[in-house]
């Protein structure tokens, strides 16, 4: 668990948090999963899910989780409830993933972003991130909007 000095907690979660996932990630994505994808998520070893928690809450402000194979990992997704944007989470949940990550001798991190949130692009970079790949038209938008291109990033955690 780390305590951020804006006051919020990053920390491993588990099953207790699956409604309030459900209920951020929907809140997120267009197609947003529920209590029962999160659960299965967590039933899998190969899981890591990490929160953001404002001071005295007990709903997540923020998500990311990951899945690790072999000496990989990939971002399955990440999430920031928009009343708790811009205050550091994501990279704090992401500097903790990467400490882990470490720890468990994982050479590499993968993500998928859409092109257009500068903002997550601009912070993947900020971490060493590389994009590797093109995904396109991965993301569909509104009706009439055309779907917008992924980008696959890498970022070695080992000397290659």
């Amino acid at each position: 668990m780390r305590v951020l000095e804006n006051g919020y907690i990053v920390k491993i979660l588990g099953l207790e948090a699956i409604n309030s996932l459900a209920n951020l990630h929907k809140s997120s994505f267009q197609r947003g999963w529920g209590a029962h994808d999160f659960a299965l998520f967590l039933q899998d070893k190969q899981m890591l899910l990490i929160g953001a928690y404002p001071s005295r809450s007990r709903e997540p402000a923020a998500f990311l989780l990951l899945r690790m194979a072999a000496d990989e990992a990939e971002i399955i997704s990440i999430a920031v409830d928009r009343r708790h944007r811009r205050k550091g989470l994501a990279a704090a949940m992401l500097d903790m993933a990467l400490d882990l990550l470490y720890e468990k001798n994982i050479g590499c991190l993968l993500l998928e972003v859409d092109e257009t949130n500068k903002a997550a692009v601009t912070l993947y970079q900020q971490f060493g991130f590389e994009i590797v790949g093109e995904r396109r038209a991965y993301y569909p938008n509104k009706p009439g909007k055309a779907a917008s291109n992924a980008l696959i990033m890498r970022l070695a955690l080992e000397e290659e």
